[in-house]
């Protein structure tokens, strides 16, 4: 089915099932500002009553967004707290877990783009020359080694912390 035909049979479906308020299903859904103003445009017949109401539905929205806002930061600072005191602990299998996942990315990167296809080159040459099919080497996921040193990216500040705050075995040795 075309996607005009599926929008326009959608909005149909849309308009009876929401009464006419929101786009149609498969479609954005309204959002919940949009509900509202169109509810208390729709239910609140006095001008003045609707303003009313209409201010008290953009002050009550902008209170979400605030209490979400500030909820979303709550997490983010009791996530940093917990990865400062993992990377100032004297622990050292946490303290050295993050480089240990790092160098398993790097050497699982240098694999993929760099010995798999040398191995493939030299196992498809045997071939060729003994008469024989060699499979050809393994492949990683890059997509998920890229997953994972992502996220070790995205907490690489606290690698920095270690070494500034002098975890012992953050720093290299001084020779």
């Amino acid at each position: 089915m075309a996607s005009g035909a599926g929008n326009f049979i959608g909005s149909i479906i849309g308009s009876a099932v929401t009464g006419g308020i929101g786009p149609a299903i498969g479609a954005a859904m309204p959002s919940i500002a949009d509900t509202a103003k169109i509810l208390v445009d729709r239910l609140v017949p006095d001008p003045n009553a609707k303003a009313q109401a209409q201010a008290e539905v953009e002050q009550a929205l902008a209170a979400r967004e605030v209490a979400v806002i500030n909820a979303t930061m709550e997490i983010a600072k009791a996530q940093t707290q917990v990865n400062l005191a993992e990377a100032t602990g004297n622990d050292r299998f946490s303290a050295r877990w993050r480089p240990s996942v790092g160098w398993i990315c790097a050497a699982g990167f240098g694999y993929q783009f760099v010995l798999a296809p040398i191995l493939t080159w030299a196992t498809n040459l045997a071939g060729v020359m003994i008469g024989a099919a060699i499979p050809p080497a393994p492949t990683l996921s890059i997509n998920d080694l890229m997953v994972v040193l992502t996220g070790i990216l995205g907490l690489g500040a606290l690698r920095t912390t270690e070494r500034t705050v002098g975890v012992p075995g953050a720093l290299p040795p001084n020779k």
